[in-house]
């Protein structure tokens, strides 16, 4: 800036001794005029200030554009990154997605598989009558022994499926004490059954407690 200023003193001062001689030529020092020269010595200065004007003002105006310019590319380029940034963490995104899928759903259901794992399926329904609530007992079950527990079972599901209704709060502690107390006694002949009738004896017990939980849901 201080540079063109100096630059800017210089030419007026040339272009004042040009219109200083001009003068002189057009009062008669040369004798001939070969074109349009100032008429004076401040016509001349005026002319040069005119002239130095006119070119700060354009170089200012340049400049301004410049800046302006250098701005504009500067937001352009901003905004390629952003652009760059934002298609790079869709496309990862998009690929774990491809790959792994939803995470949240596949955790759903895992925790899901994780609960199921482990216990007894239910009775099936040549076992309990989902229709009439039925019990066919298996044979070992059948032995007088297990009478007292397995009557007062069988009435609770013949009941739940006539009235089409879940387990009472006491209907279901009733049941689940009689349940316990039939795999109580069951146990008590683990040694006086056959091994494959009191297995599938010990089985049946275990899905039919299930089958209670599930009647009082």
């Amino acid at each position: 800036m201080k540079c063109g200023t100096i630059l800017a003193v210089v030419v007026v001062l040339l272009m004042v001794e040009d219109a200083k001689a001009q003068a002189y030529a057009v009062g008669g020092g040369l004798g001939s005029n070969l074109g349009y020269h100032a008429s004076t010595v401040a016509e001349g200065e005026g002319n040069a200030i005119s002239s130095v004007v006119r070119s700060r003002g354009q170089y200012q105006l340049d400049q301004s554009q410049a800046r302006i310019n250098r701005a504009q590319a500067r937001t352009l380029e901003i905004q390629n990154r952003v652009d760059l940034a934002k298609s790079y963490f869709e496309a990862r995104s998009i690929n774990k997605q491809a790959r792994f899928g939803d995470y949240s759903e596949k955790r759903k259901a895992n925790l899901a598989r994780y609960g199921q794992e482990g216990l007894p399926t239910r009775l099936t329904s040549s076992e309990l009558d989902p229709v009439t609530g039925q019990i066919t007992w298996p044979i070992a079950l059948e032995a007088p022994a297990f009478a007292p527990y397995t009557k007062p079972i069988d009435e609770a599901f013949v009941k739940r499926a006539e009235t089409k209704a879940r387990f009472s709060y006491d209907t279901y502690q009733q049941v689940t004490k009689e349940c316990k107390a039939l795999d109580t006694e069951l146990g008590s002949q683990v040694n006086t059954i056959g091994a494959q009738d009191w297995t599938q004896a010990k089985s049946f017990v275990d899905r039919l407690r299930r089958e209670v939980r599930d009647a009082a849901s």
